[in-house]
């Protein structure tokens, strides 16, 4: 690949994606399987909450990742 850190960037975007897809499936309630434009509604909302929970470790995570490696050297 001729640019690695893009191709490497929009695997991590793709992998919250499909994380946050999976932990919205764990917090919704099997036993209501009512598909009404709310519940989906609902259902989206929780997953965009759940990917910016992510991207916000992420970036703390990242943060403080540089601010040891400056204090290292």
């Amino acid at each position: 690949m001729t640019n690695d850190k893009t191709l490497r960037f929009l695997l991590m975007l793709f992998c919250i994606f499909l994380l946050s897809i999976i932990f919205t499936a764990f917090d919704m309630s099997f036993s209501d399987v009512n598909s009404t434009p709310y519940n989906l509604g609902y259902a989206i909302g929780v997953a965009a909450g759940n990917m910016l929970k992510i991207l916000a470790t992420l970036a703390i995570v990242k943060m403080v990742y540089v601010k040891m490696k400056a204090v290292r050297g």
